[in-house]
């Protein structure tokens, strides 16, 4: 998901590699990053800044990507601008000591991919995730995400075993899970997908505050 990074300066924050340890936070409350499709609302900015109150009343400050301005004349063309988003994502979940992340459904029955790939990151670096779902229906096992996003499904015999296919012939997995197994095995409480953005919050509350 895009972000606009923290103001350059002489204090500005390195920009380590995916890997390193996350930076050190000295403010009273612990950092958390808050991941997700809602950046691409057009009322993205009020969004955020209802997340960030949420973590405030929680005890936690909330590292919301849209919090700072990126100039795209600053930058030679798209593909740099690009760059500096990225780069500014990964030093935000770095200055982080988790990640709060909207899994909802985003153009299709999947996790935005930037969101993704930020679950994955904040993973290496060691940091707890913790999920939530924006939409009004409870989140439903994935292949009844897929049907819903329009796929056609079949079933078919597949090693002895009963195994549903979509239109193009490739497997939809089935575990009984909300979202791919490589996301909902990696959450803090493994599996669970919390119902609200407030729910997560204070999972992360309880985790980081006590």
């Amino acid at each position: 998901m895009p972000l606009c990074p923290p103001p350059a300066g002489p204090n500005a924050m390195p920009h380590n590699h995916a890997g390193t340890r996350p930076e050190q936070n000295t403010t009273p409350e612990p950092a958390v990053y808050l991941a997700g499709p809602g950046v691409f609302a057009l009322d993205a900015r009020a969004q955020g800044a209802q997340l960030v109150a949420a973590c405030t009343r929680a005890g936690l400050r909330g590292l919301y990507p849209l919090d700072a301005a990126l100039d795209p004349k600053a930058h030679a063309g798209p593909a740099a601008l690009a760059a500096a988003i990225a780069r500014a994502n990964m030093g935000l979940i770095r200055q982080s000591r988790a990640v709060i992340a909207d899994l909802s459904p985003f153009r299709g029955p999947n996790v935005d991919d930037g969101t993704a790939f930020e679950i994955g990151y904040a993973h290496a670096l060691g940091l707890p995730v913790f999920g939530y779902a924006s939409t009004t229906t409870p989140m439903a096992a994935y292949p009844e995400r897929v049907l819903a996003s329009g796929e056609s499904m079949s079933t078919v015999m597949l090693d002895n075993r009963t195994t549903l296919v979509d239109a193009h012939n490739m497997t939809v997995e089935d575990f009984g899970l909300p979202v791919n197994l490589m996301i909902a095995t990696v959450l803090a409480d493994s599996g669970t997908v919390f119902s609200s953005a407030q729910g997560a919050i204070m999972a992360a509350a309880a985790h980081l505050l006590t």
